[in-house]
C-alpha cells in the first residue's frame, strides 16, 4: 500500500482531474522509469498543452506528485485502461495526496449516499470545512479566495470522475469499476472501494473473490 498524505495539501487547485494528460504522463514515466526524462520531454513538448513554462512545471509537478503515490499495478493499468479507468485511477492518485478531498468523499459523500440522501447541499461543504477548521491551523488561516477556489477544483473533480453529475448539479452518482481496477484498488487499501461508494457487502464479496 502506498499514499495516503497526513498532513493537508491544498495544491489540488493547480490541476483539476486531467485524465488525458495523466495517462499520457504515465505512459512516459513507464517507458522511461525516470521522472526528470519525463519532465523534460512533458516540458519541451508542452504534453500538458499549458501556454507558460512556468505553467507546465507548475501542473507536472502537481501530477507528478500525485503519481507517486500510486502502486506498480495503478500505473501499469493506465496503458491499457478504459477513460472511465483512466479517471477512476487520476481521482485515486488524488484521494491518495490530498487528504481534504480523501476525507471529504468518504466523510460527506459516501454517508450521504448510504443514507440514500443523493444531493450536496452547500451547507454539507460548509459544515465540512469549518469541522476541519478545528483542528488545522492550516485550514483556518486560509483566504475566502483559496477556500472559493478548493471548491470550484474540488467539484469540478468530482463531476469529472463521474460521483456527481455535473458542477452545477451536485446529485450524487456512483462510478462505474472495471473488473481490473476493484481488484487493482483491492490490493492496494479497500478503503479507496469505499471512496467510490461501494458498500461493506461488496467490498467484501470482491475480497473473498481474490482469497
Amino acid at each position: 500500500m502506498k499514499g495516503f498524505i497526513i498532513d493537508y495539501t491544498l495544491s489540488y487547485t493547480a490541476a483539476p482531474l486531467m485524465p488525458i494528460e495523466t495517462k499520457n504522463v504515465v505512459e512516459l514515466y513507464l517507458q522511461t522509469q525516470n521522472w526528470d526524462e519525463v519532465k523534460k520531454k512533458v516540458i519541451d513538448d508542452d504534453i500538458l498543452q499549458k501556454p507558460t513554462l512556468d505553467s507546465r512545471k507548475r501542473v507536472f509537478s502537481e501530477l507528478k506528485k500525485r503519481l507517486l503515490n500510486l502502486t506498480q499495478p495503478e500505473l501499469e493499468h493506465f496503458s491499457d485502461a478504459s477513460m472511465d479507468d483512466v479517471k477512476v485511477l487520476s481521482l485515486v492518485s488524488c484521494l491518495k495526496t490530498y487528504r481534504l478531498m480523501y476525507e471529504f468523499v468518504l466523510e460527506v459523500i459516501r454517508e450521504k449516499y448510504l443514507m440514500f440522501d443523493y444531493t450536496i447541499e452547500p451547507s454539507d461543504y460548509s459544515s465540512f470545512i469549518e469541522s476541519k477548521e478545528v483542528s488545522s491551523p492550516k485550514l483556518s488561516g486560509i483566504s475566502e479566495t483559496t477556500h472559493y477556489k478548493l471548491k470550484q477544483v474540488l467539484f469540478l473533480i468530482l463531476a469529472d470522475v463521474g460521483l456527481i453529475e455535473s458542477t452545477k448539479n451536485h446529485y450524487i452518482t456512483k462510478p462505474m469499476l472495471s473488473e481490473a481496477v476493484i481488484k487493482i484498488l483491492l490490493a492496494d487499501n479497500p478503503k479507496l472501494l469505499s471512496a467510490l461508494l461501494m458498500n461493506n457487502d461488496e467490498i467484501a464479496h470482491y475480497a473473498k473473490r481474490e482469497e
